[in-house]
C-alpha cells in the first residue's frame, strides 16, 4: 500500500511512523557501506533516532525538513520586499522625475527686484514662471503675499495679490510684472512670498510651489520727533510734544499714533484731543504736532520711558496699528524736589479731579523738606484760576487769601513752622471754597478751576551762600454740568383733557397729566435718558405730547422710559428746556382713603458729561395727587375719599 504513487514520501513516512503494524518496505542495501557522522548530542532532544537502520530512506529527519521549509519562507519574504522596493522606486521616479510626469521641482519661479525700497515708494517685481515638465500646467494662479500695510499703486490696501495665468504649456515660460507700495519702519527687513497653484490634466490634485523674496526698507514714510525732556520732578506737571512728519513725496494719510505711557504717569490732556481713549490719535496731515500734558510720580532716580508708534490702522480694529512705520522712545529721570509738596482735592491727589454739581471743595496742601540742609523762610502758595469760583466762599486755615491776585499764602507770618524747616520736617495746610450758585451757571461752558501750588525757600549749608529752592505742581478741577428733570402732575392744565372725580374717589377712575421738564446748565450731555415706573393702581393711557418724543412703556414692571439723546449746555437757561407729557389713570382702593397716592415712582435722569467724561445720574421726587403746580387745584382735592 505504500507503493501507491498518489502518496508523497512525506505521507508514506507519516503513515509508517504512526502505523500500529509498524510495517516498512525493506529495500536492498547490499551495495551501500556505512559512514560515521559526528552527531551532536542535543539532537536527541529535537528528534528521536530509530534503531531500525533499514528505514533510513523512508524516515526524513524532522529538523532538516523544518530547515528547508524555513529557508523557503525566508527566500519568499526577501523576494517580496525586493519587488516592493523596486515598485516604490518606479512610482517615485514616475511622479517626480520620470518621463511624461509632473514634478514641482520642474517648475521654476524667478523673482527679480531691488534689494532696498523707500517706504511709501513704488516696488516693481519681475516674476518668471518656467514649466520644465513634459505636461502642461492648467488653471495656474499666481499669488503674491505682501507685508502688512502694503497698498496698491492706486492707494488701496493690498496685502495679497492674485492673478490667473491660465495654462502654461510644457517647456514654456511666462513673465509678469507686479507693482505695489510698501510701507515699514526704517531698516526693517520685509519678505514677499510668491507662490504658484496649478493642476494637471486628468487629476483633481492641486500642486503648489513658492519662493520668497527679501528686501529692506531704506527709509520710513514718517519720522517721529519728541521734544527734549530729560528729567521731571515727582508730582509736578510735565509737558512735551510728539511731531509726526511725512518723509515721502506723497502725503501719508489715515495713520494712527499710539502712546505707551510709563508707570507713574497720569495723563491730563493733549492738544489735539485723543481720538480714542487717552493715547490714540488719527494723523491726516503732512505734519502734525501732539502736545501732551501729565504728571509723573516716582522715587528719586526712577526712569520713566514713553513709547510712541505710528502706522496704518487695522482693518478690523481702527484703534490698533496694523503695519508699523516708525517707533520713537523717550526716557525721563524722576527727581525728588528739595521742598516737596502735594495737593489733594476732597481727599483725591490725582492731577485732574471731577467735581459733581453742587459740591463744596476742600483742598489739603502737604509739604516736606527732602534736603539734608535746612530751609529758611519757606513759603507755600496756591494760585486759583477759574471764573466759576465763588470768591466770597473761600475760607483759609492758618493762611491768608489775597483777593487781588486770587492767591492763598502760608509763610512764617501765618505759621511759625515755616521760619526754619530741617530735614524730614513736614506739615499740612487746608482751605475751602465753593463754585458759583446754580442760578448763574447758565453763563458758563465747560468750566474748570486750576490750582498752581508753589513752595519756595532758602536752602542753607554750613559756610555756604543760601540757595533758593522752588517746587511747583498744578492740579485741575473739572465741574460736571447740572443735569436735572422736574416732574409734575396736573389735572386742569396741560396738553390733555382729564376726567374723573376730584378729589379722587375709591374705585372710580381719575386721569392725570404727568409732565417731565429737563434742564442742563454748563456742559453738553449725551445719551440722556429719563425713567420712572407706574404703581400697580395706576394705568398707562398711551397718549404722549409731543408725539415725536421717544417715550416707551413696558407693562411688565410698569417702567416708563424717555430717550432724549443729546442735551446741549444752557438748555432751560439760555434755550428752551426739553419737555414731554403723558396721561395716566388712577383707580384708588379703600386702603388709600385719606392718602395722597403716588402717580409715579421716583424719577431718574442719566447721561454722560462730554466735557468731564463723567457719567451723571440724578434721582428726583415722585409725583402724587397733591397737584401743587396746577393753577386750578386746591389742597382739599388731594386726598382719596369714599
Amino acid at each position: 500500500m505504500f507503493e501507491d504513487k498518489n502518496y508523497s514520501k512525506l505521507e508514506r513516512l507519516k503513515k509508517g511512523l504512526y502505523s500500529t503494524k509498524n510495517v516498512f518496505v525493506k529495500k536492498d542495501v547490499s551495495g551501500l557501506h556505512s559512514k560515521n557522522y559526528d552527531v551532536k548530542t542535543d539532537w536527541e532532544l529535537e528528534a528521536p533516532v530509530s534503531d531500525n537502520s533499514d528505514n533510513s530512506d523512508n524516515q526524513m529527519p524532522i529538523k532538516n525538513k523544518s530547515k528547508k521549509e524555513k529557508s523557503f519562507v525566508e527566500k519568499f519574504l526577501i523576494f517580496s520586499s525586493a519587488l516592493f522596493f523596486i515598485a516604490t522606486v518606479l512610482v517615485l521616479f514616475t511622479i517626480f522625475g520620470g518621463v511624461n510626469s509632473v514634478s514641482t521641482s520642474n517648475v521654476d519661479i524667478s523673482v527679480t527686484g531691488p534689494a532696498t525700497v523707500e517706504s511709501g515708494g513704488e516696488l516693481s517685481l519681475q516674476i518668471g514662471v518656467d514649466n520644465k515638465n513634459s505636461t502642461d500646467l492648467e488653471l495656474v494662479d499666481l499669488v503674491v503675499k505682501y507685508p502688512k500695510g502694503t497698498r496698491s499703486v492706486s492707494g488701496e490696501s493690498m496685502e495679497k495679490f492674485t492673478e490667473p495665468l491660465g495654462t502654461i504649456r510644457s517647456g514654456k515660460e511666462i513673465k509678469k510684472e507686479v507693482k505695489a507700495v510698501l510701507y515699514g519702519e526704517e531698516n526693517s527687513e520685509q519678505q514677499i512670498v510668491v507662490s504658484l497653484e496649478y493642476r494637471i490634466a486628468d487629476s483633481n490634485a492641486i500642486f503648489f510651489k513658492e519662493r520668497s523674496f527679501d528686501l529692506k526698507i531704506s527709509s520710513s514714510p514718517v519720522n517721529l520727533v519728541i521734544s527734549p525732556i530729560e528729567e521731571s520732578i515727582s508730582g509736578q506737571e510735565v509737558n512735551f510734544s510728539v511731531s509726526v512728519i511725512s518723509n515721502t513725496k506723497e502725503d501719508v494719510k489715515d495713520l494712527l499714533l499710539t502712546a505707551e505711557y510709563p508707570f507713574g504717569f497720569e495723563f491730563i490732556s493733549s492738544d489735539p484731543k485723543p481720538d480714542f481713549s487717552d493715547n490714540v490719535w488719527k494723523i491726516d496731515s503732512e505734519k502734525q504736532v501732539i502736545n501732551i500734558k501729565g504728571v509723573i510720580t516716582g522715587q528719586e532716580g526712577d526712569e520713566r520711558v514713553f513709547k510712541f508708534t505710528c502706522g496704518t490702522p487695522d482693518e478690523n480694529n481702527e484703534k490698533k496699528i496694523s503695519a508699523i512705520f516708525a517707533i520713537a522712545e523717550k526716557s525721563l529721570e524722576v527727581k525728588r524736589p528739595f521742598l516737596g509738596i502735594d495737593l489733594a482735592i476732597n481727599g483725591d491727589s490725582r492731577a485732574e479731579y471731577i467735581l459733581a454739581p453742587n459740591k463744596p471743595i476742600r483742598v489739603d496742601v502737604t509739604w516736606k523738606n527732602n534736603s539734608p540742609a535746612k530751609i529758611l523762610d519757606a513759603e507755600i502758595s496756591v494760585k486759583l484760576k477759574g471764573s466759576i469760583i465763588n470768591k466770597s466762599s473761600i475760607n483759609v486755615e492758618k493762611g491768608f487769601y489775597r483777593s487781588t491776585d486770587n492767591t492763598i499764602v502760608w509763610d512764617k507770618r501765618t505759621n511759625g513752622d515755616l521760619a526754619e524747616v530741617v530735614l524730614g520736617d513736614s506739615g499740612r495746610f487746608s482751605f475751602y471754597f465753593e463754585p458759583v450758585g446754580i442760578g448763574t451757571r447758565g453763563s458758563f461752558v465747560n468750566p474748570e478751576i486750576s490750582m498752581e501750588v508753589s513752595a519756595k525757600g532758602n536752602r542753607v549749608f554750613e559756610n555756604a551762600t543760601p540757595e533758593e529752592v522752588v517746587s511747583t505742581i498744578i492740579r485741575t478741577i473739572k465741574i460736571s454740568s447740572d443735569l436735572a428733570v422736574t416732574p409734575r402732575a396736573t389735572y386742569y392744565s396741560g396738553p390733555f383733557t382729564n376726567s374723573g372725580p376730584l378729589p379722587p374717589q375709591v374705585e372710580k377712575e381719575t386721569s392725570y397729566t404727568i409732565t417731565w421738564t429737563v434742564t442742563n446748565t454748563m456742559n453738553d450731555i449725551s445719551g440722556v435718558r429719563v425713567t420712572s415706573s407706574l404703581p400697580p393702581y395706576v394705568r398707562w393711557l398711551g397718549v404722549v405730547s409731543p408725539s415725536s418724543e421717544k417715550i416707551s412703556y413696558n407693562p411688565v414692571g410698569g417702567e416708563i422710559s424717555w430717550n432724549i439723546g443729546d442735551v446741549d449746555s444752557g438748555t432751560g437757561v439760555k434755550t428752551p428746556s426739553k419737555e414731554v407729557s403723558f396721561q395716566v389713570m388712577l383707580l384708588p382702593s379703600v386702603s388709600q382713603i385719606g392718602q395722597t397716592p403716588d402717580l409715579t415712582t421716583e424719577v431718574v435722569i442719566s447721561g454722560k458729561d462730554m466735557f468731564t467724561g463723567a457719567s451723571l445720574v440724578e434721582t428726583f421726587r415722585s409725583v402724587n395727587t397733591r397737584l401743587s403746580t396746577d393753577p386750578g387745584f386746591n389742597a382739599s382735592k388731594a386726598n382719596v375719599v369714599e
